[in-house]
């Protein structure tokens, strides 16, 4: 047995205990046992697979959409799970901003189906990275917390490491689609040997407006990355009405 295989068996040991001694409660309606109960899921918002292949907007047949048909983007493709609202909302704030490391495992599970749903072969799995302030005042990069779990359920190879961010960025709160852009550019920086010429796969909890994504996967290109995938727990639906940005990671 492999030391990946015995760490996988020993975290799941240490999860089942915390589960006994401590159980999950439903984020939706407070259910014991359970992190979203059957009837809180079935109210997931859930985003389709007919969708945009960059930007998860959705489309009538399999491609591009009317915005990102001109677009040269540096990612191969991008999903989402869900779009961010409700439930799936209230569980990314827990996995954010109090460090819910069950949340995360579970989430992790829920990225696992829409990545086992594409046609995507990846060999290295990368989160985005938070600037070192923001991480000191936090104490954890909540995308980690996501791509760990994801790794050890894909079996594929992680690293925290090989995308770095250089740059603290100023909020995204109320920017548009090109200020976003602006904001991000040049913020990370990318480790050529551990990229070049592999398939990555980077994770995050919430995509906004897709700039965050844009500059991570060109840094990663630029680096000598054969392809880069963008998945993420979380979509935020541009067509309701109105939508609390505080909460997301202005991906």
């Amino acid at each position: 047995m492999s030391l990946r295989e015995l760490r996988v068996i020993s975290q799941d040991v240490a999860r089942t205990a915390l589960d006994w001694l401590f159980p999950p409660t439903c984020l939706g309606c407070g259910e014991e046992g359970v992190f979203i109960c059957p009837e809180c899921f079935s109210k997931i918002k859930l985003v389709p697979r007919d969708v945009c292949n960059f930007c998860g907007d959705y489309v009538s047949k399999k491609g591009k959409c009317p915005n990102c048909y001109d677009k040269k983007l540096p990612y191969a493709g991008f999903r989402a799970f869900a779009y961010y609202d409700g439930v799936v909302r209230k569980a990314i704030h827990h996995l954010k901003y109090q460090n819910d490391l069950t949340i995360g495992r579970y989430l992790a599970g829920l990225l696992q189906l829409v990545y086992q749903r594409t046609d995507w072969d990846v060999e290295l799995i990368v989160p985005i990275p938070i600037g070192e302030q923001k991480k000191q005042e936090r104490g954890y990069n909540q995308a980690e917390r996501l791509a760990k779990p994801l790794s050890d359920l894909l079996n594929i190879p992680l690293s925290c490491d090989a995308l770095v961010r250089i740059n603290e960025i100023s909020s995204q709160v109320g920017l548009n689609h090109e200020e976003r852009r602006e904001n991000v550019r040049q913020a990370f920086i990318a480790k050529a040997l551990q990229v070049k010429g592999k398939r990555v796969l980077v994770v995050d909890d919430v995509f906004t407006s897709g700039a965050t994504m844009e500059a991570a996967a060109a840094e990663l290109m630029g680096a000598g990355a054969a392809k880069v995938y963008c998945l993420t727990v979380a979509k935020v639906n541009h067509l309701q009405d109105s939508i609390d940005f505080s909460l997301t990671n202005n991906v």
